[in-house]
């Protein structure tokens, strides 16, 4: 069905069906990370069962707004690293606040000067007001939930502005002459403070968490042979990447960051194996995944299903989700190289799915943080575990249905199948759909503006 392949999400917003059945941009959740396969998109299941289509439209809709931000580089941001060099990444330590008790200044410090001359110390979960005025760290992510937009929509619709819009953010931060960043974190999470005392930490590979989201555009442009993405950009990003996951492995952060028996620890793998596989290195992807499943996993969910390393921070609903998260992406990858994680019992003998049913009963309201994270960051690992694991008694939905009922809405349902709509839900794209064939064939079939209408009202009917 050609026509629907190519026309489906533009004619349904041309249709004026978009805002039904999509979530706009005032709904959009940057999740922690995210992996999806290319053969699940390249098979295109919104085609075939329209209970995925309004995920789908939503997927394209917030494509559309992301595509006109962008692109980001890190020689964008105001000031550099201590060496100089535009090409450095830098971010600073988001929980470190300035002291400056004891500096002895009699007149109000300039902020460069706060950041130069008082001390910095830990305050756990605070992030500290001026952390993303250097904002690598937000430029990043934002590059790879617009490269993960993009790349999807371009295979929902075919339309090959977000192929080429995706690939333009890829050649923009890694690859292009004047705008690439150099493959190392080494001012990453700084803390700041006199001079001597400013360098980054091994928590700062941390901020390279979403590279896996890139990692399936990728994967995707490699896979249809894209001929947008060029010899030139894949050679230029296996050589990144192969750097970059040398550095990881060699240096001390990444080394530091690897051991750290949290979630950090569980993101450093994720960010590991991703840059594995754009290096066109599975089964070194593989053997880092076997090592974060023998090692630091071993110890990350307890006999009740809680996450131990997470349980003694600030903010206990968002460390339950943000753990799980990882922990979920690190089973996806590790599927997509041919390794069973999500099979795989802790010492204590429970799994990610304990972790994630264990952090269902708690309501961020009751710790104060309904302003601090989004609720909605725990709601796409409960629908990756009833994907996975199954959902019998129906209780994962159930959950769903109750937190978050336009769920069908939200892209994180197109690529966690199966996955059961709640009671009495209808696709409003495929209502709409049904509405248009009605209107088409009550309207003059002698007038030449009702045939497209009508062979793209027709073209959706017999999808359904």
């Amino acid at each position: 069905m050609p026509l629907f392949k190519s026309a489906l999400i533009p004619f349904l917003a041309l249709a004026g069906s978009a805002a039904a059945a999509a979530l706009d941009w005032s709904t959009f959740i940057s999740y922690d990370n995210e992996f999806v396969a290319p053969e699940f998109l390249l098979g295109k299941p919104w085609e075939k069962d329209n209970t995925t289509l309004d995920a789908a439209q939503s997927v394209v809709s917030w494509a559309n707004t992301v595509s006109q931000q962008g692109p980001w580089s890190v020689t964008q941001k105001p000031f550099t690293a201590s060496t100089g060099d535009k090409h450095d990444y830098l971010s600073w330590a988001p929980y470190w606040w300035p002291d400056c008790s004891k500096v002895g200044n009699t007149t109000e410090l300039t902020p460069e000067e706060i950041w130069k001359t008082c001390p910095y110390v830990g305050r756990d979960g605070q992030f500290v007001p001026d952390v993303r005025q250097i904002n690598d760290t937000g430029s990043y992510a934002a590059l790879c939930d617009a490269v993960f937009y993009t790349s999807i929509a371009w295979v929902i619709t075919d339309d090959e502005k977000y192929a080429n819009r995706a690939i333009e953010y890829i050649r923009t931060w890694f690859l292009n002459d004047d705008t690439y960043m150099n493959p190392n974190l080494v001012y990453s999470q700084v803390i700041r403070g006199p001079p001597g005392t400013q360098e980054g930490r091994h928590e700062g590979v941390l901020d390279l968490k979403t590279t896996s989201k890139i990692l399936t555009g990728i994967l995707l442009f490699r896979e249809t042979k894209y001929s947008g993405w060029t010899q030139q950009d894949d050679d230029g990003m296996v050589d990144w990447s192969k750097k970059m996951a040398n550095w990881l492995a060699t240096h001390h952060f990444g080394k530091d960051e690897m051991a750290a028996p949290n979630n950090h620890g569980s993101y450093s793998f994720n960010t590991m194996a991703a840059f594995q596989l754009i290096a066109r290195q599975p089964d070194e992807a593989k053997r880092y995944l076997q090592i974060y499943f023998d090692g630091i996993y071993q110890n990350q969910i307890d006999d009740k299903g809680e996450q131990p390393f997470e349980a003694h921070r600030t903010r206990l609903y968002h460390y339950r989700a943000y753990g799980a998260g990882a922990n979920i992406i690190n089973n996806k990858l590790a599927a997509y190289v041919g390794y069973d994680g999500w099979s795989r019992p802790t010492k204590a003998g429970t799994n990610l799915q304990n972790a994630v049913t264990y952090a269902m009963q708690f309501d961020p309201a009751a710790t104060d943080e309904v302003t601090s994270a989004p609720a909605e960051e725990l709601y796409q690992h409960v629908a990756a575990v009833a994907a996975h694991y199954g959902d019998p008694d129906g209780k994962y939905a159930a959950y769903l249905a109750r937190v978050d009922p336009k769920y069908p809405q939200s892209p994180y349902f197109l690529w966690n199948q199966p996955l059961a709509l709640p009671a009495n839900y209808k696709s409003r794209a495929r209502l709409r759909a049904s509405r248009l064939v009605q209107i088409a064939a009550a309207s003059s079939f002698s007038a030449l503006t009702s045939l497209p209408l009508l062979g793209a009202a027709l073209a959706l009917a017999r999808l359904f």
